[in-house]
């Protein structure tokens, strides 16, 4: 149960992160109907460890407080129906879930099939994340050769089957925006799986560890640099082409054995 909900918390999550970016009926409903029975199993699961004697109370008291958290927020969403204000609330929430669960005693946290289900779910978004920053690759690429030929005096024959410039940018953002939020929820998922196996959030080789931890800094200042637009255009298609290389080194030191 305690992988159920803490997978309908990460839909609710992504959606509520999306509809910050672009509000879509979709996204609205996905990620509202996901929170409502995340809540209702986990008031459920709470009441049943709360009536429970010798359970760990740590876990107990941070899920406590994730419950809290979208207690006030599904209050405020009732009457205000914005769902904006859980762009923060639900992936908090998301977090502090996914870390009660990670503790031994809590949930059922330990056995093979609450491992199982945070380390499938960290390779699923792991791979989603590394697909966008592929993406973001190519379109980046096809920005700077469009940019580089439109400056030149004979552009090719073939410059105009390629999207625009303002197309490509706006693309580059989203699945920036995508690839960030992925990459971000995986390496929270893998550190819940480390918790849970063997006691300690970053219990992996660091050579494994600190690129994936890079990698997310980087396209975290590449994010805030294009929401600042203090960035964009080409020197954010050169960056995330320069970005990618790292990606692809960093993924195969990762899965290196």
């Amino acid at each position: 149960m305690v992988a159920g909900l803490v997978g309908l918390y990460l839909i609710s999550t992504i959606a509520h992160l999306y509809n910050l970016m672009k509000r879509h009926t979709f996204a609205y409903y996905l990620g509202v109907t996901s929170l409502m029975c995340g809540f209702m199993i986990h008031t459920v699961m709470l009441g049943f460890a709360y009536s429970s004697p010798g359970i760990a109370k740590w876990g107990i008291w941070l899920s406590a407080l994730a419950w809290f958290i979208l207690l006030i927020y599904l209050v405020v969403f009732l009457r205000y129906r914005e769902m904006s204000l859980g762009g923060i609330a639900v992936p908090v929430a998301f977090v502090l879930e996914g870390y009660a669960s990670a503790f031994p005693g809590v949930w059922g946290a330990g056995s093979p099939e609450v491992q199982g289900y945070l380390l499938g779910g960290h390779a699923v978004l792991a791979l989603l994340s590394g697909s966008s920053f592929f993406l973001l690759f190519g379109f980046s690429l096809m920005y700077a050769v469009q940019s580089q030929q439109l400056k030149s005096r004979r552009p090719s024959a073939w410059l105009h089957r390629l999207p625009s410039l303002d197309v490509l940018d706006d693309l580059n953002h989203k699945i920036l925006y995508f690839g960030f939020t992925f990459l971000t929820l995986g390496l929270l998922l893998g550190s819940m799986w480390a918790k849970s196996k063997h006691g300690a959030y970053w219990s992996l080789d660091p050579m494994k560890t600190w690129p994936l931890v890079l990698i997310w800094f980087a396209y975290g200042v590449l994010l805030v640099c294009r929401l600042t637009r203090s960035w964009k255009g080409k020197r954010s298609a050169v960056f995330s082409m320069v970005a990618f290389v790292a990606v692809v080194f960093a993924f195969a030191v990762h899965l290196s054995k």
